[in-house]
């Protein structure tokens, strides 16, 4: 692919991640994502990403490759440290690479991850795709490993959702930070889930999860 592709590529993908972060997935067009990134020609997006589905799991990995290369150095580079892969030490490698990613001061990343998993065309998408996320959740799982499974996957996909819409939020009011540093907002959130999902498992919900 040309230079002048590839631009034209990454015009149509942030202007579709910035579309589709304020007004949602299934109401933008195709037509009003070239328009909006200067393309004359109306078939753009579908010349370079063959369909909306194509694009969207385009955007995903647009920032997602990075993030998950920032995730797995992380592993590696606690690995080496002699750190325990703990629930805390495993929330921070899940959280931390995320929280840097929308917080560059450019991104509608976070805004579209949150439009993402409410679109029912979408909300199925696997997150588990990504060998780092993959490895975060694995370890994640051993360390409630005593808890029935049932209540594990509902924590763990109510994880999911407050990870992302409290990234989108940050985005959002522009809490951004330098670099490779985690934002502000960051650490305090990882104490707050890892209490939730260490809190008790009430007698209510551990007789709804046989």
């Amino acid at each position: 692919m040309g230079t002048a592709a590839q631009d034209t590529r990454r015009r149509l993908l942030l202007t579709a991640e910035r579309l589709f972060a304020e007004r949602g997935i299934g109401v933008v067009s195709l037509r009003e994502i070239a328009a909006a990134a200067g393309e004359r020609n109306n078939s753009a997006v579908l010349y370079h990403f063959g369909s909306k589905n194509g694009l969207v799991m385009a955007l995903l990995e647009h920032r997602m490759s990075g993030i998950n290369e920032r995730r797995l150095r992380m592993i590696a580079e606690m690995q080496a440290q002699g750190r325990p892969a703990d629930l805390r030490c495993l929330l921070e490698e899940l959280v931390f690479p995320l929280a840097i990613a929308v917080s560059a001061g450019t991104t509608h990343y976070g805004r579209f991850l949150a439009q993402l998993v409410v679109d029912p065309q979408y909300n199925s998408y696997d997150w588990e795709s990504a060998a780092s996320f993959r490895l975060v959740r694995q370890g994640i799982r051993r360390c409630l490993a005593e808890m029935p499974e049932p209540v594990v996957e509902q924590r763990l996909r109510m994880l999911g959702l407050v990870l992302v819409h409290t990234a989108a939020d940050h985005e959002r009011r522009g809490d951004t930070s330098p670099g490779e540093t985690p934002p502000a907002w960051a650490v305090p959130f990882v104490d707050a889930v890892e209490g939730m999902l260490t809190a008790p498992v009430s007698a209510a919900a551990a007789a709804g999860s046989r």
